[in-house]
This record gives C-alpha cells, sequence and structure tokens, in this order.
C-alpha cells in the first residue's frame, strides 16, 4: 500500500510540475535566423598586353604579335607563343568577343581589311587563339565583334591569344595608330 501512495503522490508531482510550465517554452527559441549568402554577378577581364608597337613597317608585309615575333612553330599554335593572356575575373563563366577599328592618321589613315589582300593605306588583321591549326585557320579581324574565347572559367578562367598584321600599300609616310577591342560577356 505504500508503494501504491508513493506512485500516486509521484504522478500528482509530475501532474502539477508539467501544468506550471507553459506548454512550448521549456525548450523554445524566441528567434531564429536565417544567413544568406550571394555574390554578384558581375563581368570584368584583363589583357596581360595592352600594346603593340611597331616602327617602321613595310608595304606588304606580315609583322606578328607573338612571343618570338615570328609565325607559331609547331602548329597547332601552342600556349609558349601566344604574346597576350585574357583573364576573366569576373563572377560568372563567361565569352569574350573581338573587334577591330580603321586606324586614325593626321590625313591618310589606314583602312582595316577584312579579305588578306590589303589595298593602298589598308591592312589585314588576323587572330588566333591556343590550339589554332595553322597560319590559314586565323581568323580575319573585322569591324564587328565576333568570339574569340568561349567559356572562360568564373574568378580565374584564362586563354592565350596572338595577332599578325599585313600591310598593303602606303600613300604617307605619317605614323597610323589603330585599336583592336576586347568585350566580355555573360556565357548562355
Amino acid at each position: 500500500m505504500k508503494k501504491l501512495l508513493r506512485i500516486r503522490w509521484l504522478t500528482i508531482l509530475v501532474a502539477l510540475a508539467l501544468a506550471l510550465i507553459p506548454a512550448g517554452s521549456a525548450m523554445a527559441l524566441p528567434t531564429a535566423d536565417v544567413t544568406i549568402t550571394a555574390t554578384p554577378e558581375y563581368l570584368s577581364m584583363t589583357n596581360s598586353e595592352p600594346t603593340w608597337v611597331m616602327n617602321a613597317v613595310a608595304e606588304a608585309t606580315t609583322y606578328w604579335w607573338t612571343v618570338g615575333g615570328a609565325a607559331p612553330s609547331p602548329e597547332p599554335f601552342e600556349a609558349e607563343d601566344m604574346k597576350s593572356t585574357v583573364t576573366n575575373l569576373g563572377s560568372v563563366i563567361s565569352d569574350v568577343k573581338i573587334h577591330g577599328h580603321d586606324f586614325t592618321a593626321a590625313t591618310l589613315p589606314w583602312a582595316l581589311d577584312i579579305d588578306g589582300s590589303p589595298g593602298s593605306d589598308n591592312v589585314t588583321i588576323k587572330w588566333g587563339i591556343t590550339g589554332t591549326t595553322n597560319v590559314a585557320a586565323m581568323t580575319f579581324l573585322t569591324l564587328s565583334d565576333v568570339e574569340i574565347m568561349d567559356s572562360l572559367a568564373a574568378t580565374d578562367g584564362t586563354e592565350k591569344w596572338c595577332m599578325n598584321l599585313l600591310t598593303g600599300t602606303f600613300t604617307s609616310g605619317e605614323a597610323q595608330t589603330g585599336i583592336v577591342t576586347l568585350t566580355i560577356f555573360k556565357h548562355v
């Protein structure tokens, strides 16, 4: 009987203790946080060699913007021959497009020729990247954007590239300035 009495008192005490504690508050936290981490989508790149300085150039002559100043050899083009490196500094996989501009000069600027046979006061520029099959497979630089690099990895993707310039004939001895523009785009 004493044992039964003890069990009843223990049951009553437990019931009382539970009744005094509000439901759900014994272990509840008053707030909960959610941490959000986001990286903005942005485009950024560098080109390791921003200039190509040529001294006097001869008519109907090809000049190379490569490490050795000559046509890449052996073929296909190897990274060691390429003059410049584009690096994707952006936060997304990206493509790079390229286009040229007609040259500028005081009176007789050179026009950018796009078929490989520059005439009077014309020049042809071609570009290639690591892996280009051979000189004949290089692409003509035009006044409109064309893709030169595809799917550069975000943050540190790189691609090496080179150019050559073929001169036509000249009607003036004045200095010429040309610009080649590289533009990075989000890969789709």
